[in-house]
């Protein structure tokens, strides 16, 4: 599949891509997605419908588009990556796209896949809601596709009792020992891929950086992620999402999250979607992706 657009080197060694056909002016409006555990350039499969469906969008704002960022931990960088990397980089982008040099962006939504959502909170928490924010890196949304527990993840594909005790050998053998840039053997491996004991005890411990969606977190634990969130907010979990233990009460879970989130951020057009598997590809029922597109349009038309 031949796609068109637009590549944008916007910081040395980082670029974006912007899905386009180069024969109208840049759009106003931008939808920046990020993927989750290596993902790269469009290997998330519904990309190009969203793309299209977001240049139907019928705003007062102006035009919308889609532009899929490459990041450092895309791909298999995310083994010896962070959250908090992943953070700067996406405000770097952000930071080029208001820039002239960037178009001049207006409305710019963060939405995150899988452990892009990871990301999407990450950012949402640790700079849209500082109070200290340069106008130029705040969000005007964002959107969580697929926000699931890593650690759970983990737990469905090595066991519970594996995943614990390789946490403990991490802690112990690592990370007390100074050691949390160093990869790990490979009986640790997330995905068949080697990572270091710090992305791994981020993954898989209770408690790690990217510990925000696992389905064992109460109120209290969410209000000081999804309750400070002051950008608005659209989740959509998947109904027939592999990568989430049956033992999951989906509905319920996106309900304590929307319980935790003050009301003016949390999109009603939130919910758990219909037939959707965890990327909304292979497997997903049919009309899955056209919800998805239609969700997300309607999210970015309703935002001021």
């Amino acid at each position: 599949m031949a796609v068109q657009g637009i590549l944008h080197s916007y910081v040395p060694d980082l670029v974006a891509f912007e899905f386009t056909d180069q024969k109208t002016p840049p759009a106003p409006n931008v939808l920046v997605f990020i993927g989750g555990l290596s993902d790269g350039l469009l290997t998330v499969p519904y990309l190009q419908q969203l793309a299209n469906g977001l240049e139907t969008v019928n705003s007062t704002l102006g035009n919308w588009c889609l532009v899929q960022t490459l990041i450092s931990s895309s791909y298999n960088g995310w083994t010896s990556g962070s959250l908090e990397r992943d953070v700067k980089e996406l405000k770097k982008l952000v930071q080029y796209l208001r820039s002239e040099a960037g178009g001049s962006r207006r409305k710019i939504v963060l939405m995150g896949h899988s452990t892009g959502c990871q990301d999407t909170m990450e950012y949402l928490t640790k700079i849209c809601s500082h109070e200290e924010v340069s106008e130029d890196s705040i969000l005007d949304g964002a959107i969580l596709q697929a926000p699931v527990s890593d650690r759970e993840a983990m737990e469905m594909f090595k066991g519970t009792q594996v995943t614990q005790e390789l946490i403990e050998e991490c802690k112990r053998d690592f990370l007390e020992k100074g050691r949390q840039n160093e990869m790990l053997p490979p009986k640790f491996s997330f995905f068949d891929t080697q990572l270091t004991a710090y992305r791994f005890h981020s993954l898989a411990a209770p408690g790690g950086d990217d510990d925000y969606f696992s389905s064992d977190l109460t109120y209290e634990d969410h209000r000081k992620t999804f309750g400070i969130v002051n950008t608005p907010l659209l989740v959509l979990y998947g109904a027939k999402d592999e990568c989430v233990p049956k033992s999951v009460d989906r509905e319920a879970l996106v309900k304590l999250w929307e319980a935790s989130t003050n009301p003016y951020y949390w999109s009603p057009l939130s919910k758990v979607l219909q037939g959707a598997t965890h990327n909304v590809g292979p497997g997903s029922d049919p009309g899955a992706v056209d919800d998805l597109v239609a969700t997300v349009t309607k999210f970015v038309e309703s935002l001021h």
